[in-house]
């Protein structure tokens, strides 16, 4: 456990500065807790499987005391089971003296029951009692590892706040001794507090894989449509810590304050870029349809947050597209509005699955389009949180 958190903290640590002074802190935190998780194993005993066969068993001679091979019978067992196979090789705090007995291959644990004659109740019970101490095994796992999550990311959150404050500390001696005449010159990949791009990020479409009967349609690539939500989650933090003039602003202004980083990253000269269509709607365009759309409104109720997503769907024709709601909140209890839209998202007669979070109030969910029950398409739910509008 520690050495997962101290190979977390080194990663942190070994982070460029522009990368590091240049991205959400609670993005990074959440990057380094996905990646050195740590799932104690969830057996799926409704998947488990057995193979009988006719074997010859060691059994042992008291006569000659000497062990002897005779002929028996044989149940060999595979279990399934999710996580990492590595727990399997800890001794957890809490231990007896009769562990379990098995070996891991992959996801699976195997082992077998054999005896001269074998009764279906006795493997059955054999059965129940090794899958029982395997389970007690892992619940002393679970207990152990209960803590990790919280440990991992309160002391990776540190070492990267603490280096953050030390690189600007140094920038603002740098930047004091140049205004003292000393002329600095600026390294390769030298943070900044904003970095525009150097170089415009085109988007190029991907074709999905082919269908019987279906026309290949142009989609949006899975990283683009992950650097674009992070473009919009971005600003959208910005304006929730901007003045409350700026928090004031009506939604087709709030709306055009994502234009600017977003064509900053993606150019607006590549005719696939983002441009306003209606009221409130930022888009893709490509080959005359829409590879992404995103709806930015208001919150103003449960009615008007489902009708956002009608209207949402309704652009979408037949494209397999990658879609965003963005949702301002002006309301007392921005936590009890982030809660009733998850909720209601999973009324919508659309819905399919979800949701996949993104991070304490952004979402992702699955929906099918309403002319097509076959057709999904990907909605990221993101909320801001304005104030009370006074």
């Amino acid at each position: 456990m520690q050495a997962a958190i101290a190979a977390a903290c080194a990663e942190a640590d070994a982070l460029p500065e522009q990368r590091l002074l240049n991205t959400d802190l609670d993005a990074l935190v959440a990057y380094f807790l996905d990646k050195h998780s740590a799932q104690v194993p969830i057996l799926d005993r409704e998947s488990m499987s057995a193979t009988h066969h006719e074997r010859q068993i060691e059994v042992y001679d008291q006569w000659d005391n000497r062990t002897v091979r005779v002929p028996g019978e044989a149940y060999d067992f595979e279990l399934p089971f999710t996580g990492d196979p590595g727990f399997f090789k800890l001794r957890p705090n809490t231990y007896n003296l009769n562990p379990p007995a098995a070996s891991v291959e992959g996801q699976v644990l195997r082992f077998t029951i054999a005896d001269r004659a074998l009764t279906p109740e006795g493997v059955k019970q054999h059965v129940d009692q090794l899958i029982g101490s395997i389970e007690q095994y892992l619940g002393w796992h679970r207990e152990m590892w209960a803590g990790y999550p919280a440990q991992l990311e309160r002391e990776v959150r540190q070492r990267i706040a603490e280096r953050s404050t030390r690189l600007l500390q140094q920038k603002n001696s740098v930047a004091a001794l140049a205004g003292l005449g000393i002329k600095i010159r600026e390294k390769v990949g030298d943070a900044r507090t904003f970095v525009p791009p150097t170089i415009k990020q085109k988007i190029q479409p991907q074709l999905p894989p082919m269908r019987p009967a279906l026309p290949p349609e142009p989609t949006l690539d899975q990283s683009v449509y992950e650097n674009i939500l992070g473009i919009i989650r971005g600003a959208g933090r910005s304006i929730e810590q901007s003045s409350s003039r700026t928090r004031g602003l009506d939604e087709e202004t709030l709306r055009d304050m994502f234009l600017v980083p977003l064509n900053a990253h993606f150019g607006n000269a590549t005719g696939e870029a983002f441009n306003v269509n209606g009221k409130t709607d930022i888009m893709i365009r490509h080959d005359g349809g829409n590879i992404f759309v995103a709806e930015f409104k208001i919150w103003g109720g449960d009615k008007h947050f489902l009708a956002t997503i009608d209207q949402l769907l309704s652009y979408l024709s037949w494209r397999d597209t990658k879609t965003a709601i963005v949702v301002f909140n002006r309301n007392v209890g921005f936590s009890a509005v982030v809660a009733k839209m998850r909720d209601l998202v999973k009324t919508h007669p659309a819905y399919v699955k979800g949701p996949a979070r993104l991070d304490e109030t952004s979402d992702s969910y699955v929906f099918s389009l309403p002319q097509d029950k076959d057709r999904q398409v990907t909605v990221a739910l993101l909320a801001f949180d304005l104030g009370v509008k006074a």
